[in-house]
């Protein structure tokens, strides 16, 4: 089924996401956000904020938060979340882009931060090379996604089952997207990664990664 680029399933999906995960935040997935999020530092960009659940979890050590996402209807969302309530940081820019081509220098910020975001992009490596690219050395790399679950199992082939529709509802999300695999594949050093569940999440986006990873110096 072919995706309609900003169309009746983005702004759908646009109203739908923020109050779906609103379940999930409430039974774990916020404490989640703040154990990657809550660690940037410097000059901080964000990738693919959606409607901005990670906002709350920056403190006073990121200096500058650029806010970055490609949907205009997310944007909406998050231009009015920073009016109303901005994030504890020094201070900060909201930019309409996506993350395959980021509009930055190299080597620009100190932190680059993202939350179930690498399931939207249709050339993941694209994105991850244009994190490294933008990341001072020895710079830093959060996240936090959802991912597939193991080969061999029930839930991993439900995920390719699920994909074509999963995707096209919910605005280009894979749910059976490899990012553990384009992270090690990359110029990236994985300092930490763990494997958790999503709470009160649909087993297709259950799965998850989170961790850091460090451009070399």
């Amino acid at each position: 089924m072919a995706r309609d680029p900003w169309g009746l399933n983005e702004r759908a999906f646009a109203w739908y996401y923020p109050r779906l995960m609103a379940l999930s935040e409430r039974a774990g997935g916020a404490a989640l956000r703040a154990r990657s999020v809550g660690a940037a530092s410097g000059r901080t960009l964000e990738i693919g904020a959606g409607n901005g659940y990670n906002l709350p979890h920056y403190t006073s050590a990121v200096t500058e938060l650029v806010v970055t996402e490609p949907s205009p209807h997310m944007v909406e969302l998050l231009r009015a979340r920073l009016a109303d309530d901005p994030p504890p940081v020094g201070r900060w820019e909201l930019m309409q882009t996506g993350a395959e081509s980021l509009p930055f220098p190299d080597a620009s910020f100190d932190t680059v931060t993202a939350g179930y975001v690498h399931c939207t992009i249709p050339r993941p490596e694209l994105a991850i090379a244009e994190i490294v690219r933008v990341l001072k050395p020895g710079g830093r790399y959060l996240f936090v996604e959802h991912v597939r679950a193991p080969d061999g199992s029930v839930l991993g082939r439900l995920q390719d089952v699920v994909r074509p529709l999963h995707t096209y509802v919910a605005a280009g999300c894979n749910p059976n997207r490899r990012t553990e695999e384009f992270l090690r594949r990359s110029d990236l050093e994985i300092e930490w990664l763990e494997h958790a569940n999503l709470p009160r999440s649909s087993p297709s986006v259950r799965p998850l990664i989170l961790g850091a990873a460090r451009k070399p110096a």
